[in-house]
């Protein structure tokens, strides 16, 4: 785990970013992102760098008690966060780790999520690897920020020491990370309604 990362996280728990409720255009693009992720009822649903939990209680609403959403994050305030948002839903599993370290049975899971995290991880190949490894053929793997990854790098390069580095790759790079890992990409959006990427397990 990278602590000087998991130290910058555990700082910005209480911004407004990590802890207010979706604003209405927010809603609107998750409602995007969900039809790309296609997420129904039953399904198993990883979210990496769940944050406060913001995301995680709609797909827990979306998995239904059949389904179940494994969060993580690196940072323990963010994690307390969570469990404070999460409440008493027993088809939730929040885990103070790091993505990498998460252990999968293969072809378990239906749909990976990384809503504002894929610039944080360190090793980006190796963890689309492991996620990968971890879906269902033809699971999907979404990649979803609600600002371009132009803006995303510039936020990035301006935050804090810990995540100047922290950037989205280009597309050419992002396509051979996820072909490299066996999955598809469908579609990448990235313009002025923010950055969209699905992929899917072949």
């Amino acid at each position: 785990m990278n602590i000087d990362k998991a130290e910058f996280f555990n700082s910005q728990t209480d911004e407004p970013w990590a802890s207010s409720e979706f604003s209405s255009s927010e809603r609107l693009a998750i409602e995007r992102m969900f039809r790309a992720a296609d997420v129904r009822g039953g399904m198993r649903v990883i979210e990496p760098g769940c944050g406060t939990g913001r995301l995680t209680t709609i797909l827990a609403d979306l998995v239904g008690s059949t389904g179940l959403v494994l969060a993580s994050d690196i940072s323990p305030k963010m994690i307390q966060a969570a469990f404070r948002r999460v409440g008493p839903r027993d088809n939730v599993a929040l885990k103070n780790l790091a993505i990498e370290s998460y252990r999968f049975d293969a072809e378990s899971l239906d749909v990976v999520i990384c809503h504002n995290v894929f610039p944080h991880f360190d090793d980006k190949p190796a963890t689309v690897r492991h996620l990968a490894a971890a879906l269902k053929p033809a699971g999907r793997f979404i990649v979803f920020h609600f600002m371009n990854s132009a803006g995303i790098n510039d936020l990035h390069r301006k935050a804090h020491a810990s995540v100047l580095n922290d950037l989205l790759p280009s597309e050419n790079e992002m396509r051979e990370i996820f072909r490299a890992s066996g999955l598809r990409i469908e579609q990448i959006s990235d313009d002025g309604r923010g950055y969209l990427l699905a992929a899917i397990r072949m």
